[in-house]
């Protein structure tokens, strides 16, 4: 058990820029070898000791769900998971506000489900001011950067600037509180532009650097380098 925050995981999203190559499903359940994605996410999870999931979920909900139930069933039934519905897409921070306001979550860290990485969940879990995993990648182009000051506090966010060039990214895993969803007194509303971005206006966004394996699995591209990836470390 890391800590009594609640970890939430993004899964609700269409994965439009991938659908062609994985066939109209859900971006978290893109094949992998004989694998869904998400069975390696859970996996990548499990042994950074999270026992405890609820999804957020949307598009094609019903075919994670099954993949959740069966992944208890054959692969860990120490795991529990609930699921929070999204009738309309609210956007990622109104999700995360509607999934926290309807469970009375007060305190927890939120993951995007199709960014794989494999370490800063121990520190995020442990973070007392809001916090946003970064970590250093050798193309920054399309993922725009992150700036930080000598004390790890977030200054500002670059957008996509199209240089293929070294830079610190957004790495999807963030430590947050109800109460800073709720400040923004909307139902639809993102939460990069209209919280971490206000967060690192006033200096009360902490970053936490991780040297981890990052991908996002978003592009074709992308997914084909994790296939690579996880033939390597895991399938030889």
């Amino acid at each position: 058990m890391l800590s009594s925050k609640k970890f939430l995981i993004l899964a609700g999203g269409f994965g439009t820029r991938i659908a062609d190559t994985i066939g109209g499903l859900p971006k978290v359940l893109a094949p992998v070898h004989d694998k869904p994605f998400l069975f390696y996410q859970m996996n990548n999870w499990v042994s950074q000791g999270i026992k405890d999931f609820t999804f957020l979920l949307h598009y094609k909900a019903e075919l994670i769900i099954e993949f959740l139930e069966h992944y208890k069933q054959h692969n860990d039934s120490q795991i529990s998971y609930n699921f929070i519905l999204e009738e309309k897409p609210l956007g990622t921070g109104g999700a995360i506000l509607h999934a926290v306001a309807s469970s009375n979550i007060d305190r927890f860290v939120v993951i995007n489900a199709d960014t794989w990485i494999e370490s800063g969940f121990k520190e995020s879990f442990e973070a007392i001011k809001p916090s946003i995993l970064i970590t250093n990648v050798s193309n920054a182009a399309r993922f725009g950067r992150v700036n930080v000051d000598s004390e790890n506090l977030v200054l500002s966010f670059d957008e996509k600037d199209g240089f293929k060039t070294p830079g610190l990214i957004n790495a999807g895993l963030f430590s947050l509180t109800r109460d800073i969803l709720e400040s923004v007194q909307r139902k639809n509303f993102s939460l990069e532009l209209e919280v971490l971005k206000p967060l690192a206006k006033t200096q009360n966004l902490q970053a936490i650097i991780s040297n981890t394996n990052f991908f996002d699995i978003g592009v074709p591209e992308d997914l084909n380098s994790f296939r690579e990836y996880i033939l390597k470390t895991q399938l030889t």
